[in-house]
């Protein structure tokens, strides 16, 4: 498959296959540059030897997880991970993307928040009530809010976001989420 995932007068984002093809141009860059992207690995669950207990707890309470850790550490190849190994499960399986470049078997539905609005992919979520949500790639408030009310919801939401340390994980939450919910939000 290859589709454009975002389109702006400065820069294009393209996913074709398992390469994502970043293209800038002037005003965003200086001139014009191609970069194409391809995933290092795909991983299987199994592949990263969890200790037993925290094996079983994703296997079988998974809710409110957020798996954080700096640029280029593995968040979303093991989200990738967890997604297949959900889905091969029989859980009906959905991501939350942006861009979409999780590279997931056909029978789960990846969601672009490029190409929809908070509340859209609110409403199709609710609506459809998936068995687990994979949020990848949580960076602003909407995206915080967004998982903040799933999870409220009672969804089985799992959120990757860049964080250096658990207590700066924490932090990102903090002032965008009242802080007597975030027990609730976060497993």
């Amino acid at each position: 498959p290859c589709f454009v995932e975002i389109s702006r007068p400065g820069s294009t984002i393209v996913q074709y296959k398992s390469y994502r093809i970043v293209i800038t141009k002037i005003p965003v860059s200086d001139g014009w540059e191609i970069t194409a992207v391809k995933p290092i690995k795909v991983l299987n669950l199994e592949d990263y030897n969890l200790p037993e207990k925290l094996s079983e707890r994703i296997k079988t309470k998974a809710r409110g997880v957020i798996i954080a850790g700096e640029t280029g550490s593995g968040k979303s190849t093991f989200a990738q991970a967890l997604a297949e190994y959900y889905s091969s499960n029989n859980f009906i399986t959905k991501t939350v993307e942006s861009p979409r470049d999780l590279i997931l078997s056909e029978n789960i539905t990846q969601y672009s928040k490029n190409l929809a609005t908070s509340e859209e992919i609110h409403d199709i979520l609710f609506l459809s009530r998936p068995d687990y949500i994979i949020f990848d790639e949580m960076r602003d408030t909407p995206d915080f809010k967004l998982f903040t009310d799933l999870r409220l919801g009672g969804s089985n939401v799992l959120g990757v976001l860049h964080g250096a340390t658990p207590i700066d994980t924490i932090q990102r939450f903090i002032g965008r989420v009242e802080m007597g919910v975030i027990p609730q939000v976060i497993d």
